[in-house]
């Protein structure tokens, strides 16, 4: 056994929450699948949460980009894909 103690976010402990409530029938597929979510739901656990606000400086950034998928989907001759 390990024990850990993690620093995490309230943005990335808040969107851990989400996934949780919005997938509450998770299904592993595989072995690998029963140890991330065993440990994302640890990470979420009352029981685990040490001190609710230790202040600190958001260090994250996300880019989140669309791609526009062309109405012509043959791969032939020029396709441009616009970001």
């Amino acid at each position: 056994m390990k024990k850990i103690e993690l620093l995490i976010g309230d943005y990335e402990y808040s969107k851990i929450e989400e996934i949780f409530e919005q997938e509450s029938e998770f299904k592993p597929v595989t072995e690998a699948d029963q140890v991330i979510i065993k440990a994302l739901s640890a990470i979420i656990s009352p029981n685990n949460l040490v001190e609710e606000d230790v202040g600190g400086k958001e260090t994250y950034s996300t880019i989140i980009k669309k791609v526009e998928e062309p109405e012509e989907k043959n791969l032939e001759g020029n396709v441009e894909f616009n970001v």
